[in-house]
């Protein structure tokens, strides 16, 4: 249920950027076919105060002095990409809330250690996964989304790399639940025999334990 309602967040999310890229196709155009015979073009010169204002403090503006789009190192060797602006910083800060909520919210946390753990688990798991369709279909230099949508590479790559970020978290937190879960009856040391000895568990593990980066 919580993954439909993902993907219904996710659905309504592009939606309205449709609506908000051919609403600007269509301004541009009315803009177009009004000044073709009309020297003057008084209207077009006045400016809205609140899109104005709108652009200059929320969508353009850098989350702090520095400008966005400028790289973010933790370190010489950790470098995390490129500083969003305040509007994609609070989409980012909703996405990552929603998941969150998602995974813990309806959980019946008086029960044993190993049916929350189980929960959890299925939980974390499931969404992982759903957000791996985005982060698929966001893939990609050339993406006919990026056209399709009115957003600049720069901000498509960025929400990419926070979706991987997101599903490589969800896979983790999957997995130590798993385990709790597993050791809560077995002990640690049965866990962890359940895990390298069946094969797909094995992989799914090497897999949320590792992050392989490609640039």
């Amino acid at each position: 249920m919580l993954s439909d309602y993902l993907f219904y967040v996710l659905a309504i999310i592009s939606a309205m950027l449709l609506v908000w890229r051919f609403a600007t196709v269509l301004v541009k155009y009315v803009r177009t076919v009004s000044s073709l015979n009309n020297d003057t073009q008084r209207y077009f010169a006045l400016q809205s105060e609140k899109v104005a204002w709108f652009k200059k403090h929320i969508q353009y503006s850098p989350i702090f002095g520095k400008r966005h789009n400028r790289e973010f190192q933790l370190s010489q060797a950790i470098n995390v990409g490129t500083l969003p602006t305040r509007l994609q910083l609070l989409f980012l800060v909703g996405y990552f809330a929603t998941n969150i909520a998602f995974c813990v919210i309806t959980i019946d946390y008086s029960g044993t250690l190993k049916q929350v753990a189980a929960l959890v688990r299925n939980r974390t798991g499931v969404l992982a996964v759903v957000n791996m369709v985005p982060l698929f279909l966001m893939a990609g230099r050339n993406n006919p989304l990026i056209k399709l949508l009115g957003i600049s590479f720069d901000t498509f790559n960025l929400l990419h790399r926070w979706l991987g970020r997101i599903v490589i978290l969800e896979a983790l937190a999957h997995t130590l639940a798993f385990l709790v879960s597993s050791a809560s009856t077995n002990g640690w040391s049965g866990a962890f025999q359940t895990t390298f000895k069946v094969p797909y568990m094995l992989w799914g593990f090497i897999v949320s334990s590792s992050r392989h980066r490609a640039e």
